[in-house]
């Protein structure tokens, strides 16, 4: 267990090696009942260990986005530890938000890094070689997402 402070929310005790749930429906998360919505859920990494942090704080301001940061220990003849951000989004439109702000992200880093978010087995990794095109953005979140 560890406690972490979602920027512009309050502190909360997360359990590091929980499995990441899928869709939630918002009448089960304690939202008001009309708000008739699927909750997704998607990994986030970084290629740089120092911008996990960085990224989280940056994706904490996002109304809507709900941000919780999880390490987890080295695999068998491995070093470290890794470390994931993973989203809770409403919808496709939200994600969008998410991906749009990246190419300002990935262009203050100092070195090169990337991005990759994470769905189900889908996933999508930008760096700055192919950072994403607002107008390509929400398709990019629509194929993310899917059919759900």
């Amino acid at each position: 267990m560890e406690t972490e402070r979602n920027p512009g929310g309050p502190e909360r005790t997360i359990d590091l090696e929980a499995p990441m749930p899928e869709p939630m429906s918002a009448q089960n998360s304690g939202t008001a009942p009309d708000a008739a919505e699927t909750l997704f859920t998607c990994a986030v990494t970084v290629s740089e260990p120092a911008g996990v942090g960085p990224l989280f704080r940056r994706l904490g301001t996002i109304p809507d986005v709900a941000v919780t940061r999880h390490r987890s220990g080295p695999q068998d003849g491995e070093l470290g530890v890794a470390e994931t951000l993973r989203l809770l989004v409403p919808s496709a439109a939200v994600l969008t938000v998410v991906i749009r702000t990246l190419p300002a992200f990935i262009r203050s880093r100092r070195s090169s890094v990337s991005v990759t978010i994470t769905r189900g087995d889908r996933s999508v990794t930008f760096d700055g070689e192919n950072l994403p095109d607002p107008e390509k953005a929400l398709e990019i979140a629509n194929r993310l997402l899917g059919d759900d």
